[in-house]
């Protein structure tokens, strides 16, 4: 078999349409075969192209260009670049290295919908947060960032090749403080569109007319590049010969840092190319970890303060070099200064610092939203009235995530916990009867006391019951020091896990609790129902459409049908909503199991639960819901002061076995009757059947 390669330079094809790119492997099977080649002629040719611009260049039409370019770049940095691992060499190299971040489809996806939602281009929202980066992780106040453009405005230019390729600076300065991101994206916007009508100015006419001065040792004016590279990838097969496209390597760097970013199958990639000669590889693998744990902040809460927005403090802090607009000093001007060195430092400004915000967002780990980390970065924050202030958003940001974490917000006491849950959610839940009230505390309670040294499984509080909180928040007033974490899970998740014959079965037949208040073995009717009178409770059992029956005076047994897949009533998705695993007899420890069978049998344990026409939900389907769980499970270690808020309604919770002593306090509210649930369901199926015809 023979090899042979081909080398298409990016001179030659630069911003080519797909359809001109592929008509050299037409051209050669038409050869191959002795066909005549049959080219069109060329409307142009490049010496055209050439003159044209030429004349266009020397003509009135430009001097408009001119002058914004002129008034736009007036006063630009010399430099704007990241301050290098080595010395800047009297004449760079060009050798150069490349790191590849790769973007999530999800990310990419929810990046791509926040564009459309901006009425922009997912190239300004790249290059805004791009922006954003260099801004607020440097504290320089006003950037030159390059992008490349085609070049080919003309239709005549497509099939022709020839360089066309333009750079165009793309200048931003920091925002005043208060500005939002959806302002900040605005703002980019309007900049790179008054920018790009005026692309054909030459880069090199740019440059004179900014009045930056040139150097050896740098680009001038633009010494970092950030492109979108949106041209479909090409594939093509030519008659008789295999071909394998093949990667560039990325040996040089015509910058010093060069960020070119593509999307393909869905997901975005983006190739940070560095000059080795400035940068170490590791620096630059902290850059594109900054950058995306940015975006991920941007598409979790787009409407946050850009201040809000900016890197978290365990992420590396990047200073900048942001080189005043100077004629560069000759070797002469140098030798006469070597003496007054010490008095430049010390009268150079210092950089200013990033403004800080009060709350900053991130996850536990890259890729992962749920739950949505919010951490406060002064003590001095007063976390009530922020929490009173900030109730939609926290409202917007747990619906949309499922739960958040609460991190440093200096709650110290189940007292603090609970203010701060009560500006969240003012009309906490004070009658539950589940939990042992907390002491001290109005609307407050320990959790649940179960034995130490065993799990209490996964479920979604009070999903067997008629009504549920919607809202939940846990408090860590003391960390156990062994073990004792409180597992929580993506409830939309796992519906995604499970296979679908399985999810079938649950929403198809729902679910039937059965509980039996037995003296000694569980919490007592009477403690639950807040009353002493059996009266009172069948009325409330009657009036909520639940069965019952009494073996005595002290035992009574309910059995409650409800579903095991809901849709959310806010967000309409479907969710695993159920407390299956919590009461099925085959979770039960093995010991615990056959001691509670051998009591009073089925009938007589605690708590079980059937599918909802009564037939047994098979231990092979729970042990496949159980491993579902865990796979989604997210597990972190409580600190004292951490809070944890839940949407019960998609997200489930747990807690693993501990050592030692060990405090949480919880809080609920936003009470939902299942009887609201089923009349939206109703609607749900109606307006389904309405757009079906039926």
């Amino acid at each position: 078999m023979c090899w042979c390669s081909w080398c298409t330079t990016s001179c030659s094809t630069a911003g080519r349409s797909p359809c001109s790119r592929v008509s050299w492997p037409r051209s050669t099977t038409r050869a191959r075969r002795g066909q005549p080649l049959a080219l069109a002629p060329l409307p142009v040719q490049y010496a055209d192209y050439a003159a044209w611009y030429a004349r266009a260049l020397a003509s009135d039409g430009f001097a408009p260009k001119a002058a914004f370019w002129r008034e736009r770049l007036a006063g630009a940095p010399q430099a704007s670049g990241i301050k290098p691992d080595h010395q800047r060499p009297s004449v760079p190299t060009h050798a150069g290295d490349s790191v590849r971040l790769t973007v999530s489809p999800a990310l990419s996806q929810s990046l791509a919908a926040l564009a459309r939602a901006s009425d922009t281009s997912l190239f300004t929202l790249l290059l805004s947060s791009f922006f954003l980066f260099f801004h607020q992780a440097s504290g320089a106040d006003d950037i030159v960032i390059g992008t490349d453009v085609a070049g080919r405005g003309h239709p005549d230019l497509e099939g022709l090749l020839g360089f066309f390729v333009n750079v165009v600076p793309l200048r931003s300065r920091r925002a005043k403080a208060g500005t939002d991101f959806a302002q900040w994206l605005a703002a980019t916007k309007a900049d790179t569109l008054a920018a790009m009508d005026h692309q054909d100015m030459p880069f090199d006419r740019i440059v004179e007319l900014s009045g930056v001065p040139r150097a050896r040792d740098r680009n001038p004016l633009v010494q970092v590049l950030f492109v979108l590279q949106n041209t479909p990838e090409i594939r093509f097969a030519i008659e008789g010969a295999e071909v394998q496209v093949l990667p560039q390597q990325m040996n040089e760097s015509k910058f010093d840092l060069a960020v070119f970013a593509s999307e393909h199958d869905g997901a975005l990639t983006a190739e940070w190319v560095f000059a080795t000669d400035l940068y170490r590889r590791k620096t630059v693998e902290t850059f594109t970890a900054s950058w995306h744990a940015l975006l991920e902040r941007i598409v979790a809460t787009p409407g946050q303060s850009i201040d809000a927005l900016a890197p978290m403090p365990s992420e590396e802090s990047i200073a900048m070099t942001h080189a005043p607009n100077v004629r560069p000093a000759s070797k002469l001007d140098k030798l006469g200064k070597l003496g007054k060195l010490d008095a430049l430092g010390a009268g150079r400004a210092p950089v200013r610092a990033a403004a800080r915000p009060a709350v900053q967002t991130s996850f536990l780990k890259p890729g992962a939203e749920f739950p949505i980390v919010l951490q406060a970065t002064s003590p001095e924050l007063d976390t009530v009235a922020w929490a009173k202030g900030q109730a939609d958003y926290i409202e917007m940001l747990v619906a949309k995530h499922g739960g958040i974490l609460f991190r440093d917000f200096g709650l110290k006491t189940p007292q603090d916990f609970e203010a701060f849950a009560e500006a969240i959610e003012p009309e906490l839940y004070g009658s539950y009867g589940d939990l042992p009230k907390k002491e001290g505390g109005k609307k407050t309670y320990r959790s649940t006391p179960y034995p130490e040294r065993q799990m209490i499984l996964f479920h979604n509080e009070s999903a067997h019951l008629d009504r549920w909180p919607r809202k939940q928040w846990f408090f860590c007033e003391l960390p156990s020091p062994v073990g004792g974490a409180t597992p929580i899970v993506d409830c939309r998740e796992m519906l995604r896990r499970l296979p679908a014959e399985v999810v079938a079965g649950f929403e198809r037949k729902g679910l039937q609790y059965v509980r039996t208040f037995t003296p000694g073995l569980d919490v007592s009717w009477q403690d639950f129902y807040k009353t002493d009178r059996g009266e009172d409770v069948e009325a409330r059992l009657a009036a909520a459409g639940i069965e019952w029956r009494w073996f005595d005076g002290d035992t009574l047994q309910t059995r409650t049908r409800c579903p095991a897949v809901i849709r959310h009533p806010l967000t309409g998705e479907r969710v695993f909503f159920n407390q299956v695993q919590l009461h099925h007899v085959a979770c039960l420890e093995a010991q615990v199991r056959e001691d509670l069978l051998a009591m009073g049998g089925v009938e007589r344990l605690p708590r079980h639960v059937t599918y909802g026409d009564g037939s047994p939900i098979a231990d092979e389907t729970m042990a496949i819901v159980g491993e579902a769980y865990e796979a989604c499970a997210v597990r972190f270690d409580w600190r004292q002061g951490d809070v944890v808020m839940l949407d019960n309604m998609l997200a489930a919770h747990a807690r693993d076995p501990f050592e030692g002593p060990r405090k949480i306090v919880v809080a609920m509210g936003a009470m939902f009757d299942r009887a609201a649930l089923d009349d939206g369901a109703r609607g749900a199926e109606s307006r389904l059947a309405d757009e079906q015809g039926a």
